[in-house]
Parts: C-alpha cells; sequence; structure tokens
C-alpha cells in the first residue's frame, strides 16, 4: 500500500510537469494575437519595450528568488580555465544575440507578412536544429532522419515557388533559434533562468545601440503599454517559467514533441481568428512537411511512450 501511494503521487507529479510544459506551449500558440492588436506600431517598437518590460520581470524573479543560485553559478564559472570561461560567457552573450534576431523577425513576420510563415518556421526549426547540430556539434542522425530533412528542403523548395520572400523569413526565424539551441546546449551546469536573464538584459543592450533605428516616436497609447506588459508577462516569462519546470522532469525529447502544439494552434489562430488562406501550392508544401516531421519524430514518440526505437 505504501509502494502504491508512492506511485500515485509520482504519477500526480509527473502529471503536473507534462501539464505546465503543455500550457507554455498553448500559451504562445495564442502570441500572435496579442501582437496583431500592436500591429499599427513597428516590430521595432514592440520588441523594445517587449524586452525591457520583461528584462524588467526578469530582474525582480532573479535577484528577489534566485540569489544563491547566483552564487552557485558565479563559483562554478570561476572553477573554470579562462579559456572555457570566456566561451562561456560568449555563449551566453550570443544566445541573447540571436534572440533579438529571432523575436523581431517573429514580429515582423505576424505583423507585416502572415502568422501562418511564422507557423512554419516552427515546423522546420526542429529539423533544421538536427542537421545542425550533426554539422556543428557531430550530434547522430539516423536513415530515417535524413529521409525527413530531405523531404523538409522539398517542402522548403515548394514553399519558396509560392513565395521566395515568405520563404526567407521562415529560414531566418527557424535558424536564429536553432542556433540559440545548439549554442545553449554547450552551456550546461548554470541555472537556466538565471541564464536567459542575462541574455534578455544583453539583447536590451543591444536593442539600444540600435535605437533610432528601431524607435521613431515613443508610443504614448495606454493600450500599447497594456499590451506589451501582457506581452512580457503571460506570453514570455510565465510560459519560459514553466517550460523550465516541466524539465525538470520531462526529458527534451517528450518536450520537442509537445513543442508542436505551438505552430498548430498558430496555424489555427490564422485561418479561423484572422481568415488566412492557403493556395494548393502552400497546401502540397505543409502536407510534404508534416510527412516529414512524422518521420523525423517517428523514433523520439516511440521512446516518450515506453516503446523501442529502432536506430535505422
Amino acid at each position: 500500500m505504501v509502494y502504491f501511494n508512492l506511485y500515485i503521487r509520482l504519477l500526480m507529479d509527473s502529471r503536473k510537469h507534462y501539464l505546465s510544459a503543455i500550457a507554455a506551449f498553448v500559451t504562445w500558440g495564442f502570441f500572435s494575437i496579442p501582437l496583431r492588436a500592436l500591429k499599427e506600431f513597428s516590430a521595432g517598437e514592440i520588441l523594445y519595450f517587449r524586452i525591457l518590460f520583461s528584462s524588467i520581470v526578469l530582474l525582480i524573479v532573479v535577484f528577489g528568488f534566485k540569489r544563491n543560485d547566483i552564487r552557485k553559478d558565479l563559483a562554478f564559472l570561476k572553477s573554470f580555465a579562462p579559456g572555457k570561461r570566456r566561451n562561456v560567457i560568449l555563449l551566453t552573450l550570443a544566445g541573447g544575440a540571436l534572440l533579438t534576431v529571432n523575436w523581431l523577425t517573429f514580429i515582423y513576420i505576424v505583423n507585416h507578412i502572415n502568422i501562418k510563415t511564422a507557423s512554419f518556421s516552427y515546423l522546420i526549426c526542429p529539423v533544421i536544429t538536427a542537421v545542425l547540430g550533426y554539422v556543428l556539434i557531430q550530434e547522430k542522425m539516423t536513415t530515417l532522419q535524413w529521409i525527413a530533412v530531405v523531404l523538409c528542403t522539398l517542402s522548403c523548395v515548394v514553399m519558396g515557388m509560392n513565395s521566395a520572400l515568405e520563404l526567407g523569413y521562415s529560414f531566418l526565424t527557424a535558424v536564429t533559434y536553432a542556433l540559440y539551441l545548439i549554442s545553449q546546449r554547450k552551456n550546461q551546469g548554470f541555472d537556466r533562468m538565471i541564464i536567459l536573464g542575462i541574455q534578455v538584459l544583453f539583447s536590451f543592450v543591444i536593442l539600444n545601440i540600435f535605437y533610432s533605428q528601431l524607435i521613431n516616436q515613443i508610443p504614448s497609447s495606454a493600450k500599447f503599454y497594456g499590451l506589451i506588459m501582457a506581452i512580457a508577462v503571460i506570453f514570455t516569462v510565465l510560459p519560459l517559467f514553466l517550460n523550465l519546470f516541466a524539465l525538470n522532469r520531462i526529458n527534451s525529447a517528450t518536450i520537442g514533441i509537445l513543442m508542436y502544439i505551438n505552430p498548430l494552434i498558430n496555424f489555427t489562430v490564422a485561418f479561423v481568428v484572422f481568415g488566412e488562406t492557403v493556395n494548393a501550392i502552400q497546401l502540397t508544401g505543409y502536407f510534404i512537411i508534416l510527412i516529414a516531421l512524422v518521420l523525423f519524430n517517428y523514433p523520439t514518440v516511440r521512446l516518450a511512450f515506453g516503446g523501442k526505437a529502432r536506430m535505422v
């Protein structure tokens, strides 16, 4: 009976972590709605104040609740040789720069191109991440995954036939986030929230360097600042907290599967809420990428549900 009660407690605890991960990706799936409400403002203005408000919230969280973790991370960093310490700092700051480009591009796509293009970016992102991981850090890929890469490439060619500009923006968004993920894989052993806080602050420094190019006039609308605060708290910091909490119990492979909730909801919002449509070429491209994603994630899905994934 004691073991049964322990099993139930562990099961309920794991369920909380799964629900946290799902909640994070569902939240991000609806991100395009508040962004579209700010369509009259430039992508630079939206990003600048999003980063400003997110920085304030993260500083409060980190210095209010993670002072012990800051001391541990500083001691850990000091234990490295000078060369490795420099690499850790450079990778952390590079992550902030990549997030800056990724977020700016995503905001521009949603408000000035279309939401389905932004969604396509995060459908192809895991495949691009795997290829870059293979090239840059010698991660393994199966034959099935290489077949998925070929299909993903074919899907991009088809989407490019419809609009090379849209494909270019999708590719830039996907590549910057893929490079961010790979760069952070090399930065292990540090508190993720502290690292994120440093990266967001560095992003704010970068944005201030390009302030005159990003901000034509400081917005005076109360609606703007209300929505930006909602974006900073509800669509930036909160889902990041939920995602980090989920990673305490759920492996990254399972998180990778749940990540597809985000673009799927984005597609739904694009069609149902904003009335976007697809033509025959786009439909063909989406169908091909769907097959690619099934093949690419097949081993992970089997492992996630307790089966044995055969390495092909």
